[in-house]
Order: structure tokens, then sequence, then C-alpha cells
């Protein structure tokens, strides 16, 4: 029987910076593993399966993690390593369709339908078996890369898909036919729904609404009452109903990077450090897609998970690292003349992106949008340390500016 319409897959690397840590050192196959801080005042990065069974994961506190496994391995991450692996895997994706959505460094969606008949005509089988061959084949494309495990989950939307790849975790595949979807969502708990956190979960346990069936008998009315409008969402997701296109690399309207901290940062310079890295390589991923931006956005998240941002609009669109910064700087020392405390997490993302700006010759620039456009000899500068970080690596040329007094 062919398959209907859209065919969509999500990709999930396996615990992954646990994952790479027991990959490179054998010592810890097998054992419970937590990446993150060092102390106990730190944060699980990632949770190997092996301590997943003691309850714990990532987000939690150390001192929690380690309490649920006090037999836990902790390990102090290494960003260097995952992020490379994390370039080899998309490599990967990129190389079955063009059409990749990455969601995080180790996850993404994959818009199949209009690769499929490639691999139908190659191989000469299609329906089920060449979706089941096109999804062993990424697996096994992945091991050979990276030597790390990957589960795939394959259907007709994106909820879907990713519901596949949870339920076949670890180093799984699960084919979900879209037509089949509202009988096995049936008796699913409301938790596999986005958008249903634990509170919502727990006011829904309130009215005996347990499963995915519990939810649909109640009625779209009374949920709307009682949740608002995102319930009418909710039910549509229950029923196996998605329509959001999976969006393309070359289509995002921002750019960002953002890291939860392994041990939470209060010194004010550590944190002028960390966020000129952030803005260098957003900045160089503007310019590697021909883009300028108009606006930035700074993120900000204490111990205490209460979270802050501040945004500011640039004079003119600009893909100048220097320009950037000024402004990230600006936005990070207001907020600590604001409030101090210790950081867990901090992000820069770029906003207002367009293609490379073309000048009206005839139009007036005021004097204070001058400065954040790049002038020639930035230009140059920012091409000249691109061209050293692609040769490199980054790491291999700093700004003085991201230099400590030390």
């Amino acid at each position: 029987m062919p398959w209907p319409g859209r065919i969509i897959m999500h990709v999930d690397m396996d615990a992954f910076f646990a994952s790479v840590e027991q990959r490179d050192k054998p010592a810890l196959r097998g054992k419970p593993v937590l990446v993150g801080g060092s102390s106990r005042r730190g944060v699980v990065a990632a949770a190997s399966y092996e301590s997943r069974k003691f309850g714990c994961r990532s987000a939690m506190p150390m001192a929690q993690a380690l309490r649920l496994c006090p037999t836990a391995i902790v390990v102090k991450g290494n960003y260097g390593k995952y992020s490379a692996a994390s370039k080899a895997v998309f490599e990967v994706l990129r190389s079955f369709t063009p059409d990749v959505q990455p969601i995080s460094v180790d996850e993404a969606f994959m818009e199949m339908t209009g690769a499929l008949h490639i691999y139908e005509k190659q191989w000469g089988i299609s329906g089920l078996s060449v979706l089941e061959r096109i999804g062993r084949a990424i697996k096994q494309r992945i091991r050979e890369a990276v030597d790390l495990p990957a589960s795939v989950g394959i259907s007709g939307n994106k909820f879907l898909a990713k519901l596949s790849s949870d339920l076949s975790k670890p180093d799984g595949l699960k084919i979900l036919d879209p037509r089949a979807a509202e009988t096995e969502l049936a008796f699913m708990p409301v938790g596999v729904i986005y958008g249903l956190g634990p509170k919502t979960q727990d006011r829904l346990r309130q009215i005996e609404i347990k499963t995915i069936a519990d939810l649909r008998a109640f009625g779209e009315e009374r949920l709307v009452s009682r949740f608002g409008e995102q319930a009418r969402e909710w039910l549509r997701l229950s029923r196996g109903e998605d329509h959001r296109p999976v969006r393309l690399e070359r289509e995002q309207k921002s750019i960002g990077k953002e890291r939860t901290f392994f041990d939470n940062i209060a010194d004010p310079d550590e944190l002028r450090t960390v966020l000129l890295g952030f803005t260098e390589e957003v900045a160089r991923s503007l310019r590697e897609d021909g883009l300028t931006c108009r606006g930035v956005t700074l993120k900000l998240r204490l111990g205490d998970f209460s979270t802050f941002t501040r945004s500011a609009t640039l004079g003119a669109p600009t893909d100048s690292t220097k320009a950037i910064w000024a402004v990230a700087s600006d936005l990070l020392a207001k907020w600590l003349n604001e409030r101090r405390g210790a950081l867990r997490l901090m992000g820069v993302s770029l906003h207002g992106l367009s293609g490379e700006e073309q000048l009206d010759l005839f139009a007036s620039v005021p004097a204070r949008d001058i400065e954040t456009r790049s002038s020639g000899k930035q230009k140059k500068v920012d091409k000249a340390t691109d061209a050293i970080i692609e040769k490199f690596g980054r790491g291999s040329i700093k700004r003085g500016g991201s230099l400590r007094d030390d």
C-alpha cells in the first residue's frame, strides 16, 4: 500500500554527551554516567541510559542526581568533542536530503517526501520497505561516522515522527503509519503531547484525564473553557494531526547560541568572555549564510531557573562581529548593573535576518547608524578570522576582548 502524503523523519542521538564520553572512555561503558559540573552545585547536562534507570535526567541538579544514583560517575563535559560529533552527524543527514531542520546539537527533522523517489528507483522497493531501509541506512552511516547510536522515527508529520523516535529509544527505529495514529495514540499518556508539561498534566489528572483517549472524550469546548485556546491544539495532536512544515536552515528567522553551564558562573569577566565567544560564532554563521541582522537578544537564566531576556535593535543591518558585540556586551553590562547572580545559562541570538544589504544610494543615513555597518577594514578582519577558524578550528584565534586580565 503506498504511503499517504508527507514523509517526515526525526533523528535523535541517544544520551548524546554521555554516549560520546562512553565512546571515548571504554571504562565508562555500561556504567551510570552523568555529564556536567564536577561539583554538586552543577547541573546534569546529559545522563547515560544506565543512570536514567535511577531517575537521573538532564537539567537535574547534580546533587539530586547523585542522591538518586550514588554510584554514578560524573564527567566534566567537553563541548569541543560534542560539537565535532554533531557536525559530522548533520553532514550524514544532509547526504540523504538537503531538507534538514536542526532542533539542537543532537536532533533534527528531515523532510523526505521529495527525495523518496530517488531511493525507490535506486533500490527497486517502495512503501514501508524503502522507509525502513532509509532509516537503517541513516543509523548505519551515523555509526560509521561517529561510532554513536541514534534513534529514528518515521511518520507523516513532525509530532508523530518525534513520538516514534522517542518510543524507539535507545538505538531504535520506528515507523508509525499516520493512518493508524489515532488508534495507536489512544492509550498513551497525555504527557506525550508537547505543550503538556507536568503542572498541566497534574491539572488534567484532577479531572480524570490521564490518557489521550480521556482527553478526546472530555470534549473540545469543555477543555477550552478550562485551559484556553491551546486545548484545541492538544486535541489536534491527540488525533495525530500536525501541519507544521520542516523549516529549512536557509529559511531560519534567527541565529542563536546558548549554553547551560556545568557550574553556575557569577564572575562578570568570565561571563563577558563566554558571551564574546558566542557572539563570534553567531556572527560567523551570519556571514557564512550571506545574511545580516537587525536585532540582538541576550538570554540569561539564574540558578533558581528565573529567566531574563534583553533585546536591542541595531541602527542598520550588519554582519560585523564588532557591531554585534558592542550591542551584546552593552546588554550584559546593563543587566549586571540591575542585578547580580550566578548564571546557569546564557545565550545570544540574532534576529531580523535578511540577505546581504544593498544600500540605497539616495537614502540619507543617520550618523548614528553608520557605525553599525561593516567598514572595509572590519570586513577584512572578519574575513581573515573566519578563514583561520575554518582552517584551524575554533579557539585558533581570539579577539583581545576575550582574554582575561590575568
